[in-house]
């Protein structure tokens, strides 16, 4: 069932001149996304084939309305998976972490995180 949460960003994101389809960010989104979900800029590269630092734009855009919020995402660097650790902050990140697949642990945390972002 689609969301609609994204439908209303799609004007403001064509005036914005992004060098990507905007009615299939917004579309792709708004199927796939709800109130509570997840999403990694890393899945709208792939899946759209934009670069990264436009889905990193796009995101921001969404953010700065108010319809996502930022968070880090804890990667582990010796198993190669996310530990389902989130931090709002760089300052939130403790100095040990251990990784909940692996049980190593995650040497320079703030080095292995990464922006993704949560609907609101």
């Amino acid at each position: 069932m689609q969301s609609n949460i994204f439908v209303q960003v799609a004007p403001l994101l064509k005036e914005k001149k992004f060098n990507i389809d905007c009615d299939a960010v917004v579309e792709f989104l708004d199927l796939h996304y709800s109130s509570g979900k997840w999403i990694y800029p890393d899945v709208l590269h792939r899946n759209l084939k934009i670069s990264i630092v436009d889905a990193y734009k796009v995101m921001n855009v969404f953010e700065e309305l108010g319809l996502v919020e930022q968070y880090l995402a804890m990667y582990c660097p010796s198993c190669k998976k996310f530990t389902g650790i989130y931090y709002k902050s760089l300052f939130d990140i403790p100095e040990e972490v251990y990784c909940p697949h692996c049980d190593n642990e995650v040497i320079k945390p703030t080095e292995h995180a990464i922006i993704i972002y949560k609907v609101k």
